[in-house]
C-alpha cells in the first residue's frame, strides 16, 4: 500500500511543479504591470499561457494585459482560449473571460470579427455578450457591452435601455456612462452626450475613454482645440496614456498639422510602448501621403517585424507598394493580410482594383466577389452593375 501511495505521490509531483510554477509566473507579471513593465507582465503570462495551455487562468491574466494596452488580437485569442477552457454559471473566471472578451470585440469596434478573428459576424459576438450576463447577471461591464452592440446594430432605444441598466448596477462604473452617451450621440443627442461623459469623469477622473470621447466629440464637430484640450487634460492624468497619445496624433492629422501627429506616435514608440504597431502604421501612412514610400515601408515592415500577424499592417505595405507600382509586391502583402485576416473585405476590394490595373479579369471578379460576400457596398454594386451573384 506504501508503494501505491508513493507512485502516486510521484506521479502528482509534475502537475504541482506546474500548478506552483504558473501560480509564480501569473504573480510576477501582476508585479510587472503594477511598475508599468507592460511588455515583461506579457511576457510571464505568455510563459505561463505556455507552460500550462488548459489553465483559464493563464490565458485571462494574458488576455487583460493585452485587453488594456489596446492589443486586440492577442487578447481576443487568449480570453477565447480562457472562455472555452472556463464556462460554467457560478465559474468567476468563466464570468470574467467572457466580459473582457466582449470589451475587446466592442472597445475596438470588431463587431463583426473583422479585425480580430474569432468570430463570424456579429450574432456570434451577441451569443458572447449573452454568456456574458448569464455568467453573471450583476455585471455592469456585460450589460454595457450589450447596450453598445445594440448601438451598432442601430437599435438605439433598447440600446438605451441596457445602458441605463448598467448604470443602475454601478452608477460609478466610467464605462456605463460612456456607453449612455455614444447612444446618445449617435441619435444626435451631443449636448446629452456630453454631460455622460463629463458624468463619467466625474466618477473616475482618469479615465481615459471619457477624455478620448470627449476629444473624438469635439473633433467631430471640427473644433480641434477644445478636442485637443480635453485630450491634453487626460494626458495630465495619466501621462502614459497610448490610446490618448494615439488620437492626439489623429487630432493634429485633421487639423493638417502633421509635424505634431509625427511627435505624437514618435513617443508612443520611443517612450510609452516601443511595440505598438498602430503607430507604426500611422507613421508609415503619413509618409506614405507625403510621397515618401521608402519611409513609409520602413514604418509598415517595423510593424510587421513586431507582429507577423498583423493584418493591417500588410494591407498598408500593399498600399504602399502599389503607389510606388510595384504590383508584384502589393499583391504578395495583401493577400498575407487576408490570410491573417480572412474577413477583411476592404483588403478583397483593394485586391480586385490592383487586379483590373493589371488586366486580370478573372482574380478581379474572384476579388469583387469574395468582398461582396463579407459586406463591402462598393463590390456589392460593382457585382450588381454586371448582373453577377456574390
Amino acid at each position: 500500500m506504501k508503494h501505491v501511495l508513493w507512485l502516486a505521490a510521484l506521479l502528482l509531483l509534475p502537475a504541482l511543479a506546474s500548478a506552483q510554477g504558473v501560480g509564480e509566473l501569473l504573480a510576477k507579471g501582476r508585479n510587472a504591470e503594477s511598475l508599468s513593465l507592460h511588455q515583461r507582465a506579457a511576457d510571464y503570462s505568455r510563459r505561463a499561457t505556455h507552460q500550462a495551455p488548459d489553465t483559464a487562468a493563464a490565458g485571462l491574466a494574458l488576455g487583460t494585459q493585452r485587453q488594456r494596452r489596446g492589443y486586440y488580437p492577442e487578447a481576443v485569442r487568449a480570453l477565447a482560449r480562457a472562455a472555452s477552457l472556463s464556462d460554467s454559471v457560478g465559474d468567476s473566471l468563466a464570468a470574467l473571460a467572457h466580459e473582457r472578451l466582449a470589451e475587446c470585440y466592442v472597445d475596438d469596434g470588431d463587431y463583426d470579427g473583422s479585425k480580430n478573428g474569432g468570430i463570424a459576424d456579429s450574432n456570434e459576438l451577441m451569443g458572447i455578450v449573452e454568456r456574458a450576463i448569464e455568467l453573471n447577471p450583476a455585471s455592469a461591464s456585460a450589460h454595457a457591452s450589450m447596450a453598445l452592440v445594440l448601438n451598432h446594430r442601430r437599435q438605439y432605444m433598447p440600446a438605451l435601455t441596457w445602458a441605463k441598466k448598467a448604470i443602475a448596477l454601478d452608477s460609478a462604473y466610467p464605462r456605463a456612462r460612456n456607453a449612455y452617451g455614444i447612444i446618445l450621440y449617435n441619435q444626435g443627442r451631443d449636448n446629452e452626450a456630453i454631460k455622460q461623459f463629463k458624468l463619467a469623469l466625474k466618477a473616475s477622473p482618469d479615465n481615459d475613454d471619457a477624455y478620448y470621447n470627449l476629444g473624438v466629440m469635439y473633433a467631430l464637430r471640427g473644433n480641434h482645440e477644445t478636442a485637443l484640450k480635453y485630450l491634453n487634460d487626460g494626458l495630465r492624468h495619466n501621462p502614459h496614456s497610448v490610446k490618448l497619445y494615439y488620437f492626439m496624433g489623429k487630432a493634429f492629422l485633421e487639423r493638417g498639422d502633421d509635424a505634431r501627429a509625427i511627435v505624437c506616435y514618435q513617443h508612443i514608440i520611443e517612450t510609452l510602448d516601443s511595440a505598438y504597431t498602430p503607430a507604426y502604421n500611422m507613421l508609415g501612412a503619413i509618409y506614405w501621403k507625403k510621397g515618401d514610400f521608402d519611409r513609409a515601408v520602413g514604418y509598415h515592415n517595423q510593424a510587421v517585424r513586431l507582429d507577423p500577424t498583423d493584418a493591417e499592417s500588410y494591407k498598408c505595405l500593399g498600399k504602399v507598394y502599389v503607389d510606388k507600382g510595384d504590383y508584384v509586391k502589393a499583391i504578395r502583402n495583401y493577400q498575407k493580410a487576408v490570410l491573417n485576416n480572412a474577413r477583411d473585405h476592404e483588403t478583397y476590394l483593394l485586391m480586385a482594383k490592383l487586379y483590373a490595373a493589371q488586366g486580370n479579369e478573372g482574380r478581379e471578379a474572384s476579388s469583387y466577389k469574395k468582398a461582396a460576400k463579407l459586406g463591402n457596398a462598393e463590390a456589392q454594386a460593382w457585382m450588381v452593375r454586371r448582373g453577377k451573384k456574390w
